[in-house]
């Protein structure tokens, strides 16, 4: 029952009959729209019912009130094992209820209170019921506010409970501090199994405790310690732990900044422990000398099945360590190499193994350079090996002569399932060399050659083997110049073919001659589900054809038909299919030309359809007369629960007739008018429906012109109205008058989440309102008010409000005029506010000063990660504020200073911040005053840094001397995916050692360096370099 629209008012219904029911044991009502009085409901039928065992309430809106209900009849209930309370709102007073009850309660077993708001405080709560109670088994608080302090608390209670197994406290803040207590408490402890503790902020330290644990601790046999900061010193305490420890199987050390030096540690203890089943090394350093370490060890370990080393440094010299230790190793199963250095010679070594390996199922070499010499290696070792089911080779730069060597190992392979070879320069020949294989092959059930050059010639040859081949389901084709030509061809296939499940053609020149081939293709196939023919070039014709074949096609659920040229004649072919046509279940045809007419067809079958449930019909010219014909069809339809119409000519009267078919229909959730033409009437009409609809749950109406009339009428059907949780209102001329109007429904509508008023002019005096109401509201977590004229005197009031308010997460308010008063006075508020996450303040009047203020919060506030000021006054004072701010910060992700003042002064105060900063992933300094100093000391920033992934330096003043200290910093720099240099003044110099960096920086995915001075001998500079970068460089240079 999850995903229902169920409100209070249901479960209340459906509470009396639990009350008599002796039957139903699972019970799943996550993502309904229950809040606390509906759980209170739940918890009376729990004090009688003598079945139920799992009750499942996440994403529901419970909170604390809700929790306490709960609670409550859980000293009670003797029947319940598993509750699942994830993603409530529930803070550490409804952790302490739910810890009353689990002082008492002697049944429930699983307990999952993730992505809560709880903090050191609850965790107290929980840990000390955890010391008396004697059933919980699994507890997980993932995602939570728990700090050393609470994690501290946690571990006291385990070194006395006897029953817990599981404990995950994955994205909390337990530090060193916190991994020490649980440390100390995993030395007495004798049932825990799995400690989940990634993303903890733990250093060598912490983990040094941790392996002191695992040298005495006989349960655990899974720890979890991805993206903290143990380093080589960390995993050589962990790995001095392993040579002793007798029970653990799988251990999570990725992102930890392990080199060659922990990696030995690590191997050295491979060779005796005889217990790990799973070693996860995942984008540390290790190198190909860490390589060979732990290569050592494989050919002696025993137990080992799985090694992740993608992203590391790894190149042919480890490539063929690893495999030497292949030949020999009978446990592992799985080993992924993918996003490393490997090129033909590696590939070998590691063919050379497989020849005699026994054990390994998987191999991931995507991403890397082997060529046609290391895939015809690969190929080799095919025709022999017994035991390879998946081999992902994209992105290798392999030709059609490494194709032919796949080709011919797949016509003697028996093991191969998949075989994933997008994004090489396969050709037509390329492709009828697989497809021969294909014939003979009887394995292989998933084939990626999408953006290769097959061409017709290639799709041809493919369908020959399909005709034949009885064991592939899946074929990716698309972004491949297929024409209809070989749209017919793999539509004669189909006719045939058995297997096939899902055929992705999109972007290709199928045109209507070749739509008319697949429609033909599905008329007999009894295995496809799913056709993507989004922009083919196929018009009225074509769709007639895929039409009628859907009149008696059995199988097809899915149809993409976006982008094409589709008119009402071909809307009015594919509504006269949908009469009779039992299995499509969606249908897109988004950026066609249906106009009323095809939309009045496609309504008339929907009032018969009893299948589909998603259609598409943004951008198709329906106006009114379209619009009545889609409610007339709500009214008697049952299934359809998603409705796009954006970007139509929908006035006044067709939203009056949708709103009449809202009265009446049952399973609408989500439909979609924005940009249309509704004023207030068409709104008012809306508005009647609310009132009475119980399914809708998300009503797009920006772009319209609704004015204050409108938001009054939508105003008052929120205050009945119990299933809308997300209104969008953008640019629709609402005043003061229609934000009171709203912000007196929020103080009584509980099921609201998400308001955007963006672009209106709600002004100070509707700030205000909404303010007030949302000292009361318990529900809203997204307000959007940008572009509001809103000035210091609203901001004061949301300051206010932020100071209580519990639920808001997100507060936009770009665009407006506060300046540095009303700046003050938010940043007073977030100093307590325990909710906000990001925060918008681009394109106001902001100073140097409100920059101070500002980082002062960031001092102390716990949860804000974006923070955006792009477009105000801000120099390099407060620029320096700021980055003073984040020496010490340790949860803001995003940073937003595009388009003010900051110079070189301004650029050294951020960068070296850069340099001690743990969080920090995205800084955006477009269109400042920095040059190629500034830049210097942010490439010098770079060498340090170990998290920013983006930088944007668009719009600078920074020349080829800036452009070689960011290449330096590259050659080094581990993290950076994105770097903006658009808009500089770099020439061939600063292009060429860019070009240089490249060639050995691993990481880089992103590069823009459009509008700079850079001729033909830079961009080829950059060219050439990138036949040595193994990342998927986007490459944007100057026109020349």
């Amino acid at each position: 029952m999850n995903q229902n629209n169920l409100d209070d008012i249901d479960i209340r219904i459906l509470t009396n009959i639990l009350q008599v029911n002796q039957t139903v044991t699972i019970l799943n009502l996550r993502e309904n729209k229950i809040s606390a009085e509906g759980a209170k409901s739940l918890a009376d039928v729990l004090k009688v019912n003598q079945t139920l065992t799992t009750l499942d309430l996440h994403d529901t809106r419970i909170s604390d009130e809700g929790a306490k209900s709960l609670a409550d009849v859980l000293k009670v209930n003797q029947t319940l094992t598993t509750l699942d309370l994830h993603d409530n709102k529930i803070s550490d007073e409804g952790a302490k209820s739910l810890a009353h009850a689990l002082k008492v309660n002697q049944t429930l077993t699983t307990l999952d209170l993730r992505r809560n708001k709880i903090s050191a405080k609850g965790a107290k709560s929980l840990a000390d019921a955890l010391k008396v109670n004697q059933t919980l088994t699994t507890l997980h608080l993932y995602n939570n506010r728990i700090s050393a302090k609470g994690a501290k608390s946690l571990a006291d209670a385990l070194k006395v409970n006897q029953t817990l197994t599981t404990l995950d406290l994955h994205n909390n803040k337990i530090s060193d501090e916190g991994a020490k207590s649980l440390a100390d408490a995993l030395k007495v402890n004798q049932t825990l199994t799995s400690l989940n503790l990634h993303g903890n902020e733990i250093s060598a330290k912490g983990a040094k405790s941790l392996a002191d644990a695992l040298k005495v601790n006989q349960t655990l046999t899974t720890l979890d310690l991805t993206e903290n900061e143990i380093s080589d010193e960390g995993a050589t305490s962990l790995a001095d732990a392993l040579k002793v420890n007798q029970t653990l199987t799988t251990l999570h050390l990725q992102w930890n900044q392990i080199s060659a030096e922990g990696a030995k540690a690590l191997g050295d203890a491979l060779k005796v422990n005889q217990t790990l089943t799973t070693l996860n090394l995942h984008d540390n350093e290790i190198s190909d000398e860490g390589a060979k370490s732990l290569a050592d060890a494989l050919k002696v370990n025993q137990t080992l099945t799985t090694l992740d080393l993608l992203n590391n440094k790894i190149s042919d010299e480890g490539a063929k360590s690893l495999a030497d230790a292949l030949k020999l190793n009978q446990t592992l199963t799985t080993l992924d190499l993918h996003d490393t250095r490997i090129s033909a010679e590696g590939a070998k070594s590691l063919a050379d193994a497989l020849k005699l390996n026994q054990t390994l199922t998987t191999l991931h070499l995507y991403n890397n350079r082997i060529s046609a010499e290391g895939a015809k290696s690969l190929a080799d070792a095919l025709k022999v090996n017994q035991t390879l089911t998946t081999l992902r080779l994209y992105n290798n730069r392999i030709s059609d002569e490494g194709a032919k060597s796949l080709a011919d190992a797949l016509k003697v392979n028996q093991t191969l399932t998949t075989l994933d070879l997008h994004n090489n320069k396969i050709s037509a020949e390329g492709a009828k060399l697989l497809a021969d294989a294909l014939k003979l092959n009887q394995t292989l059930t998933t084939l990626d050659l999408h953006d290769t050059r097959i061409s017709d010639e290639g799709a041809k040859s493919l369908a020959d083997a399909l005709k034949l081949n009885q064991t592939l389901t899946t074929l990716h084709l698309q972004w491949n110049q297929i024409s209809a030509e070989g749209a017919k061809s793999l539509g004669d296939a189909l006719k045939v073919n058995q297997t096939l499940t899902t055929l992705n053609l999109h972007d290709n020149e199928i045109s209507d001659e070749g739509a008319k081939s697949l429609a033909d293709a599905l008329k007999l196939n009894q295995t496809l589900t799913t056709l993507d023919l989004h922009d083919s070039r196929i018009s009225d014709e074509g769709a007639k054809s895929l039409a009628d074949a859907l009149k008696v096609n059995q199988t097809l659920t899915t149809l993409h038909l976006q982008s094409n040229q589709i008119s009402a004649e071909g809307a009015k072919s594919l509504g006269d299919a949908l009469k009779v046509n039992q299995t499509l279940t969606t249908l897109n045809l988004h950026h066609n030309e249906i106009s009323d007419e095809g939309a009045k067809s496609l309504a008339d079958e929907l009032k018969l359809n009893q299948t589909l449930t998603i259609l598409d019909l943004k951008r198709n010219q329906i106006s009114d007369e379209g619009a009545k014909s889609l409610a007339d069809a709500l009214k008697a339809n049952q299934t359809l629960t998603t409705l796009h119409l954006q970007g139509n000519e929908i006035s006044d009267e067709g939203a009056k007739s949708l709103a009449d078919a809202l009265k009446v229909n049952e399973t609408l959730t989500t439909l979609d008018l924005q940009s249309n033409e509704i004023s207030a009437e068409g709104a008012k009409s809306l508005a009647d429906a609310l009132k009475l609809n119980q399914t809708l749950t998300t009503l797009h109406l920006f772009n319209d012109e609704i004015s204050d009339e409108g938001a009054k009428s939508l105003a008052d059907a929120l205050r009945v109205n119990q299933t809308l949780t997300t209104l969008h209102l953008q640019g629709n001329g609402i005043s003061a008058e229609g934000a009171k109007s709203l912000a007196d429904t929020l103080k009584v509508n509980q099921t609201l989440t998400t308001l955007d008023l963006h672009g209106n002019k709600i002004s100070d005096e509707g700030a205000e309102a909404l303010a007030d109401a949302l000292k009361v509201n318990q529900t809203l977590t997204t307000l959007d008010l940008q572009w509001n004229k809103i000035s210091d005197e609203g901001a004061k009031s949301l300051a206010d409000t932020l100071k209580v308010n519990q639920t808001l997460t997100t507060l936009d308010l770009h665009g407006n005029k506060i300046s540095d008063e009303g700046a003050e006075a938010l940043a007073d508020a977030l100093k307590v506010n325990q909710s906000v996450m990001m925060f918008f303040l681009k394109g106001n009047v902001l100073l140097d000063y409100t920059m101070k203020v500002l980082a002062d919060v960031l001092k102390v506030n716990e949860t804000l990660t974006t923070l955006d000021l792009q477009s105000n006054e801000i120099s390099d004072e407060g620029a320096k504020s700021l980055a003073d701010a984040l020496k010490v910060n340790e949860t803001l992700t995003t940073l937003h200073l595009f388009n003010n003042e900051i110079s070189d002064d301004g650029a050294k105060s951020l960068a070296d911040a850069l340099k001690v900063n743990q969080t920090l992933t995205i800084l955006d300094l477009k269109r400042n005053q920095i040059s190629d100093e500034g830049a210097k000391s942010l490439a010098d920033a770079l060498k340090l840094n170990q998290t920013l992934t983006t930088l944007h330096l668009q719009g600078n003043g920074i020349s080829d001397e800036g452009a070689k200290s960011l290449a330096d910093a590259l050659k080094v720099n581990q993290t950076l995916t994105t770097l903006d240099l658009q808009w500089n003044k770099i020439s061939n110099e600063g292009a060429k050692s860019l070009a240089d960096a490249l060639k050995v920086n691993q990481t880089l995915t992103t590069l823009d360096f459009r509008e700079n001075e850079i001729s033909d001998e830079g961009a080829e500079a950059v060219t050439r370099a990138l036949w040595f970068n193994r990342t998927r460089i986007t490459r944007v240079c100057d026109e020349h």
